[in-house]
């Protein structure tokens, strides 16, 4: 569960955040709502990347088709595949 933090609390503790984001973002909060997001940047460019891969459809609708086909029962033991692939 991320951290909650006020602009204030963010301030005084910013020398500290990089150690205390590394497993999780802060969300920051203005006047008690949500206002801003820390976060590493181990998270960061695991997130753009992730963003990065979704944006690319004709890899999307494979992988739902292969995560239908999964659900559906239509696969193939290691075997077969090897057998397939002329291991």
């Amino acid at each position: 569960m991320p951290k909650y933090l006020t602009i204030q609390e963010a301030q005084q503790q910013l020398p500290d955040l990089p150690n205390e984001l590394v497993a999780e973002p802060a969300i920051i909060t203005q006047d008690g709502k949500p206002a801003m997001v820390a976060m590493s940047l181990e998270q960061f460019e695991s997130l753009w990347e992730t963003l990065d891969i979704i944006a690319e459809r004709e890899f999307m609708a494979e992988l739902r088709e292969g995560i239908r086909q999964a659900d559906a029962g239509e696969t193939i033991s290691l075997e077969q595949l090897n057998a397939k692939l002329e291991f």
